[in-house]
């Protein structure tokens, strides 16, 4: 009880303390005092961001999403994949219904749609 206690009132006075550094910083950004001088530093502003946001883009964001999409497929592959496709085989035995193999659809649909390109390909050629 006595190394909670301390450690609270440790966490307490760090809480109080530490934000007062931020107000013995000498090198705060001073308010434009002319129109020119804010111009100036607008541009540098602006000239900076898109190289900042592709920056995080490509360093942070994209690597985290990728991570979440990885994530998500190995999740779904390992626990839910398997159980979706039974309740779909089981749905469609009480409709009566044989279940669609979607492989051999989706090759019969990239057939026609390869034929109708082929088809139109070709009309487009004297």
């Amino acid at each position: 009880m006595m190394f909670l206690e301390k450690t609270i009132y440790l966490l307490l006075i760090l809480g109080l303390v530490l934000p007062n550094f931020c107000f013995s910083q000498e090198n705060a950004l001073q308010v434009p005092q002319t129109v020119d001088e804010a111009k100036s530093l607008s541009m540098k502003i602006l000239s900076a961001l898109p190289g900042a946001t592709k920056k995080v883009w490509q360093e942070e964001a994209w690597p985290f999403i990728l991570k979440m999409w990885d994530w998500a497929r190995g999740f779904w592959d390992s626990y839910l994949g398997s159980k979706v496709t039974s309740l779909w085989q089981k749905f469609f035995k009480l409709l009566g219904k044989d279940t669609p193999d979607l492989k051999k659809e989706f090759q019969k649909e990239k057939e026609e749609m390869e034929q109708d390109f082929w088809q139109r390909f070709k009309e487009l050629l004297p």
